[in-house]
Order: structure tokens, then C-alpha cells, then sequence
């Protein structure tokens, strides 16, 4: 029996492995496309900075123009006996036309400064992406060094392996799940708005000489369309990462994701804070607490049935303290597994005790059929 389970272990390690071998090329793949289109946007940026330079050489040369053609239009003005009503004509007319050209210049200056910032941003980000990708090849390295080595008393470290393989299994399909869903979305609306934002751009740009109020007119249009991009791009990046964890902190992200969570499922939450907050400094800590009321509030929205629930955070000398309750249908919590027929939604649970664990915390779920769900967390600051 013994060697069987060892048999067992060294198989699920080997397909561990071979998984994670096939994501290291992948990364290596996502770090030669971002180098790539670091390369890109640079020689973009290059060349947008030239541009700029030439606009704004250009507007310099109109401003003195102007200058010259109101001292020219003032002189005629003023002494409009000695010149003819067509000279007075010609003179207006050749301010105008270098004052409406120098305002069409510096709209152009001013979009392509827009346009320059926006690639620097671009940039920046493509070279967090490599250097990121470079720490995870060595990360998966480091991985595949301890997973190589010796094997012979993993069995004493991995007693539930047979849950564990079918966790494995579970979080490869959440993974690819969501990665379609997020593929879905972002082609439903960001790309297909930007690809609408180019189209735009190209009108706009042909319209300038031409037409400038219509021009005027599209880059309206064109800025309410890039504003909403910006919130669909918002909410997707939400979904993945509350960003306002860092930004403003654990309570009023819960705060914010309660309301939200309210708004669309129409279930009132009672949230409550007990204790004063602590300056946790442990990121891990801070989004797993919100990953934990995150599953949470979905299972009540899921399966409970009910249109009232609670979530209570407890701010305790050593630990932090999270209760979340409702008085729903319950279930029988022996029933909820994880395994190779679990389609009861164990996975999820069965994944925050795991995360929890990993912090030295626990979890506990009381349960029982047409009497509601009481799930507590204890996580120590450290």
C-alpha cells in the first residue's frame, strides 16, 4: 500500500511538472511578445516625439505670422485712407486664415501630446510585463528544481493528494474559464470600441482641413466613446484585481464591493466593522480576506435563496475575525467535495480553506439544510 501511494504521488508530480514545463514556454512567449512590442512602441514614441517637435516648430512659425498679419491688419485699419477697401479685405482675410490654421495646429499639438503620453504609459506597462514574466521563469524554475529532487517522503507532506489532483484539475478549468471570459470581454468591448476609436480618428483627421466644426462635432463623439471604453476597462480589470485594495485600503474596498454586490443582485448586506482597524501591511492577508467574502457573498447569491445577509470583520489583538451568515436553504456540508464529479461548488470553498491554511488561519462552516450557513475565519496578522 505504501508504495502504491508513493506510485500515485510521483505520477501527479510528473504531470505537475510537465504543466508547469508547457506554462514556462508560455511564459518565455508572453516575454518575447511584450519585449517585442517594447521595441514597437518605442520606435512609435520616437517618432510621435518628432512630430511634436514639428508641430510645435510649425505653431511657433504661425504665432509670428499672426503677430505680423495684426500689426499689418491694425496699420490698414488705422490709416484706411490711404489704402483701398481690397486691401483691408486681403488683410483681414490672411489673419484669419493663419489664425484659424494656427488653431487647428495646436489641436493637432495637443492631440499628439495625448497621444505621446498615452504610449509612454503603454510602454511602461510592456516593461513591467517583461520584468515580471523574467521573475516568473525564474519562480517556475526554482518550482521545477524542488519538484525534481527527491520524492521518496513526499507522501508524508501530501496525505490528501487524491483531493489535491482534482483541486489541481479544477483550478486549470477556472483558469481557462476565466481567461475565456475575460477574452470575451475585453474582444466584446474594449477592442471592438478602440477598433471604433481608430475609424474616428481617421474622420477626424480628414476633417480638419475641411470641416472643423463637423471635426469638432466627431471628437465629442470620440471622447464619449473613449470615456466609456475606460469604465468597461475599469470594471474588467476590477473583476480580476480590486486595485482599491492598494489604493484606499481593505474597508472601503469591502464597502464599495458590498454596495456594488447589492445593487445588482438586489440582496442587502449588513456589513459591520468591529474593533479598531489595524494597518495591515501583508497583501496577501488584505486580498485573501476579500477573496474570502467574495466566495462568500456568491455561494449566498448562488444557492441560498434569501435576500438578506451578513458579513462582519473583527479587528482582535492577534487575529482578524470574519463571520458571514444567512438564513438560506443550508446545505449538508458532508456533501460538499472535491473531486472528480464534485459539481456542488465544494471547489471554491474547498480553495479559500486552502488559501486560509496558507496563512496559519482557519475556517469553519456551519450548515444545515432550511436552517441557513454560518461560515468564521480566524487569520493572524502574521
Amino acid at each position: 500500500m505504501e508504495a502504491f501511494n508513493i506510485s500515485r504521488l510521483n505520477k501527479i508530480i510528473k504531470d505537475t511538472i510537465e504543466m508547469i514545463d508547457k506554462s514556462r514556454e508560455a511564459i518565455y512567449d508572453i516575454a518575447e511578445g511584450a519585449r517585442k512590442e517594447c521595441e514597437r512602441l518605442k520606435n512609435d514614441l520616437e517618432e510621435l516625439k518628432r512630430e511634436v517637435e514639428r508641430i510645435i516648430k510649425k505653431n511657433e512659425e504661425l504665432e509670428i505670422a499672426l503677430k505680423l498679419s495684426r500689426e499689418r491688419l491694425a496699420a490698414v485699419s488705422r490709416d484706411f485712407d490711404k489704402y483701398t477697401q481690397d486691401d483691408i479685405r486681403k488683410a483681414y482675410e490672411k489673419a484669419d486664415k493663419i489664425r484659424v490654421e494656427l488653431a487647428v495646429n495646436r489641436e493637432r499639438e495637443r492631440f499628439a501630446i495625448i497621444r505621446r503620453n498615452d504610449l509612454e504609459r503603454r510602454l511602461m506597462e510592456a516593461s513591467k510585463t517583461v520584468q515580471k514574466a523574467e521573475q516568473l521563469i525564474n519562480q517556475v524554475g526554482t518550482v521545477m528544481d524542488y519538484l525534481s529532487g527527491d520524492l521518496n517522503n513526499l507522501n508524508v507532506h501530501l496525505e490528501d493528494a487524491e483531493k489535491r489532483k482534482y483541486l489541481a484539475i479544477r483550478v486549470i478549468k477556472a483558469q481557462e474559464e476565466e481567461r475565456s471570459r475575460v477574452a470575451r470581454e475585453i474582444h466584446d468591448g474594449p477592442a471592438q470600441t478602440l477598433s471604433n476609436i481608430v475609424l474616428k480618428a481617421e474622420i477626424c483627421e480628414k476633417l480638419i482641413d475641411t470641416d472643423l466644426n463637423k471635426a469638432k462635432e466627431e471628437l465629442k463623439n470620440l471622447k464619449k466613446i473613449v470615456r466609456e471604453s475606460l469604465v468597461d476597462v475599469r470594471r474588467i480589470i476590477y473583476a480580476l484585481r480590486p486595485m482599491s485594495l492598494e489604493d484606499i485600503g481593505l474597508i472601503p474596498t469591502l464597502q464599495k464591493y458590498i454596495e456594488k454586490f447589492t445593487s445588482e443582485t438586489g440582496i442587502i448586506v449588513n456589513f459591520q466593522k468591529r474593533g479598531a482597524d489595524r494597518d495591515i501591511n501583508d497583501e496577501n492577508l488584505t486580498l485573501t480576506i476579500f477573496r474570502v467574502i467574495q466566495e462568500a457573498l456568491t455561494n449566498i447569491r448562488k444557492h441560498s435563496g434569501v435576500k438578506n445577509a451578513a458579513v462582519i470583520i473583527e479587528f482582535l489583538p492577534k487575529n482578524i475575525l470574519l463571520t458571514i451568515s444567512d438564513k438560506g436553504k443550508g446545505f449538508d456540508i458532508e456533501s460538499i467535495k472535491v473531486g472528480k464529479d464534485d459539481n456542488m461548488g465544494g471547489f471554491g470553498l474547498f480553495s479559500i480553506k486552502e488559501r486560509i491554511e496558507l496563512l496559519d488561519g482557519t475556517m469553519e462552516i456551519i450548515s444545515c439544510s432550511g436552517k441557513g450557513t454560518t461560515i468564521k475565519v480566524v487569520l493572524p496578522y502574521s
